[in-house]
């Protein structure tokens, strides 16, 4: 999606990150994540009391984190490095034909109008209709790629990965929240492109995440 999206071409010689650019990118995997054990007691409660979906609000949460960390706006396209102003998600929604499709909306930081834009999109797709912009698009770059498996509480997840400009998306991935007396807990999955996002950056997401979870009055409404 790059509706107007703005976007800088890095000076890749005078950037903090051309070390490591240059020696992953020409890794023929280049991809890593990592998956941490998150506190969503605050949220889940918060859901239930306001009857908000939960994968919305989640992911919600998950695009303004990452979206703060100026690594997972990073993108490789040919031989430039692009930063994006904004990202948007793009993701995958059971249809009601019991097969996964895919998805994908503007990203608003208002939470209101961000839940009504998603809820029509997932609409939309359940029942077939094609998205103009679709996911895993090479030519799309200014996205955030998530999924869920909301049946079990995984351990370790991969991603199937494209030869293409979008080898360099994030992918995001969290499984089925367990509910216990005192605290909720899920797993979420992060895998990046070391070759824009090293350790640093990765571990950062997660502590944000975690964050703006244990504040999440903050943000939702």
């Amino acid at each position: 999606m790059n509706n107007g999206n703005k976007y800088k071409v890095i000076d890749i010689d005078n950037w903090k990150g051309k070390k490591h650019y240059l020696s992953f990118k020409e890794y023929k995997t280049p991809y890593y994540g990592m998956t941490v054990r998150m506190d969503i007691t605050k949220l889940y409660k918060l859901i239930k009391e306001k009857k908000y979906s939960f994968f919305i609000s989640f992911m919600y949460i998950i695009n303004i984190a990452l979206s703060e960390i100026e690594e997972f706006r990073l993108r490789i396209k040919g031989n430039d490095v692009l930063l994006y102003d904004k990202i948007h998600p793009a993701y995958t929604v059971m249809t009601n034909d019991g097969v996964f499709d895919n998805c994908n909306n503007e990203f608003v930081e208002d939470f209101l109008e961000f839940n009504h834009i998603t809820r029509n999109a997932i609409e939309k797709v359940k029942v077939g209709l094609k998205m103009d912009k679709e996911y895993n698009d090479p030519n799309t770059l200014d996205q955030f790629y998530y999924t869920c498996l909301p049946w079990i509480d995984f351990i370790n997840i991969s991603h199937p990965m494209t030869d293409d400009n979008n080898s360099c998306i994030p992918r995001i991935v969290w499984g089925k929240y367990d509910v216990k007396e005192e605290k909720t807990e899920i797993t979420l999955g992060i895998q990046v492109n070391h070759a824009l996002v090293d350790g640093k950056p990765l571990s950062d997401a997660f502590i944000k995440i975690q964050e703006m979870l244990d504040n999440v009055n903050l943000y939702i409404k």
